[in-house]
């Protein structure tokens, strides 16, 4: 009640095109810019589409529309351009499939990433699951304030943390983790420093995965009947072998100063989150770095099940999906699924990068 009455108080013009620069730099933003008291502006509904209005006075449908009348043009939304660390939401929209051994094989959209809710865009939740895997978090109230904190706060992305947990259901869900620590780039994730490399990327520190078990708490190390890969420290082995690693063509020349992959990132413990140069990293891991849950997935989205970095499915790189042999497929969508990264012509599965079990996996 106490927000409604903030946003009564200093409603003023709608968003302008202009003015978001640094929207919610500084803690909470100018309420006008996702709220309208009236739904209506200079004699026209601000929503024309909701002619009675929206929860919590949204200008736009439902929190995640919202968000997307500017986070869509920076890259979250942006027809599969968007190259940024948490992947192209683009992608939930997207089913392929394919016939494999005589049988149709379906990559379906749903399988994708988070499915937020945001009609405007076509995203509906999730038909497949009604929770989040490994937890209680209901499908239906999925959106990006169910991690981002529009109204602003001192975490990585604005990511809720154990301070306040997102709203949910009339109240607010408890999270037992608190935020990560990262430092990330631009958030135009089309263009600069915002598109995911090699060199310029995000930079993590420590607590993603505890993090993610705030809704996934099933899918973590200390519940090993359930998820078996690890999120800890890698071991001198892991480690070594990540830097050593270059390609299938290539186990061994690898030098750790370079070792990097943007495809496969992990948490730098010892980095000091403050200082370190995110557009410019390429220092691979030490055994006490830890792997992480988005060493393998994206939190957002992108064009493989299960939100994968990388085709799981795909025997070597060239053959992930979409591909252009593929029902449903558009070619931007073949073109665009690896950001622009390139791989040797017979590069096996990205896991290679921490196990090196290609060695004798030639054609």
């Amino acid at each position: 009640m106490k927000t409604l009455i903030k946003i009564a108080l200093v409603l003023a013009l709608g968003l302008s095109a202009s003015s978001v620069l640094a929207f919610h730099d500084g803690g909470v933003a100018y309420c006008a810019g996702c709220h309208t008291m009236h739904n209506s502006q200079n004699g026209a509904l601000v929503d024309a589409a909701h002619p009675s209005g929206n929860e919590f006075l949204l200008n736009t449908g439902t929190a995640s529309d919202t968000c997307l009348r500017c986070h869509a043009a920076y890259g979250q939304f942006a027809s599969g351009t968007g190259f940024g660390a948490g992947g192209d939401f683009y992608w939930v929209s997207r089913t392929f499939s394919w016939v494999s051994r005589g049988s149709t094989v379906m990559s379906k959209g749903d399988s994708h990433g988070h499915n937020i809710v945001a009609p405007t865009k076509g995203l509906a939740a999730d038909a497949t699951l009604a929770s989040a895997p490994g937890g209680t978090f209901v499908s239906g109230q999925m959106g990006c304030t169910s991690c981002h904190d529009p109204h602003g706060n001192d975490n990585f992305r604005l990511l809720y943390g154990t301070e306040m947990g997102p709203y949910y259901a009339g109240g607010r869900y408890s999270f037992a983790n608190p935020a990560p620590l990262a430092k990330g780039n631009s958030r135009t994730t089309t263009s600069g420093t915002g598109i995911e490399s090699n060199v310029a990327h995000t930079v993590y520190k420590s607590g993603m995965s505890k993090w993610c078990a705030n809704c996934h708490a099933n899918f973590h190390d200390d519940n090993t009947t359930n998820f078996v890969h690890p999120t800890r420290a890698m071991g001198s082995s892991i480690a070594g072998a990540y830097n050593a690693y270059v390609s299938t063509d290539d186990l061994v020349s690898g030098n750790a100063a370079t070792s990097y992959w943007g495809l496969v990132p992990f948490e730098a413990v010892t980095v000091d989150v403050a200082t370190v140069n995110s557009t410019n990293y390429t220092q691979g891991p030490t055994g006490t770095d830890e792997v992480m849950c988005l060493t393998c997935h994206r939190a957002h989205a992108s064009p493989f099940q299960d939100s994968a970095r990388w085709d799981m499915t795909a025997r070597i790189m060239s053959e992930s999906h979409p591909l252009a042999t593929d029902t449903g497929f558009i070619q931007t969508d073949v073109d665009r699924k690896y950001y622009g990264y390139t791989f040797v012509a017979e590069q096996k599965s990205l896991c290679n990068k921490c196990h090196a079990k290609d060695a004798f996996d030639k054609l």
